[in-house]
């Protein structure tokens, strides 16, 4: 079986690892470039370190949707594993991607599909049917009523609401604590109603 490594030693890195273990996924330690011996009480080694004839798997454990992608990249001819943490609520008929991570007491609800390499951080709703692209960042405490579509590398900010039915195109920001009652075609989005800023 391959093992299964965080490509980040930061913040983020720490929420997934408590999500591994929480989940009682193995973690066989963390891969950055920076130069960290260990994270916690994981070894952190270099990519060009590793022994890629044991078919490691990856978590890209890094917040910024841009960086994500990037590091993708690097990693595309290796394998990418989820991380779900027992406390969240995620429905049978929901479809998630590879790579993806959802945090503690999140909701995925009925027939929700979620792109690969999305993180869905604590607290966060996305309810019914919502779909959300690659490479976006729920934030904590979210809330995506039914039928929301979110593009691909957004950033949904903390406590931010997006009202049922209502689209999000790719890399739109939404201010924390926005409420977006239309839909946003670029751009970022503050305040109640959410109104795009230049």
């Amino acid at each position: 079986m391959s093992s299964c490594y965080i490509f980040g030693a930061g913040g983020h890195g720490k929420v997934v690892l408590d999500a591994m273990r929480k989940a009682g996924i193995a973690c066989a330690g963390f891969v950055d470039d920076r130069g960290i011996s260990t994270w916690g009480s994981l070894p952190v080694i270099r990519l060009v370190e590793m022994d890629v004839a044991e078919k490691p798997k990856f978590h890209i454990a890094v917040g910024s949707n841009s960086l994500r992608s990037a590091i993708l990249q690097r990693l595309k001819d290796f394998d990418f594993f989820n991380v779900i943490h027992p406390a969240a609520v995620v429905s049978d008929s929901a479809l998630i991607g590879v790579g993806t991570l959802i945090t503690a007491n999140a909701v995925i609800g009925p027939d929700a599909r979620l792109g690969n390499h999305c993180i869905i951080n604590h607290a966060a709703v996305v309810d019914h049917d919502c779909v959300v692209g690659d490479f976006t960042h729920i934030a904590p405490g979210v809330c995506l009523g039914g039928g929301v579509k979110v593009g691909a590398g957004c950033l949904v900010g903390a406590g931010a609401v997006i009202l049922p039915g209502v689209s999000i195109s790719d890399n739109v920001i939404v201010g924390a604590g926005a409420v977006v009652t239309k839909n946003v075609l670029a751009g970022t989005v503050v305040g109640i109603p959410a109104k795009t800023i230049r």
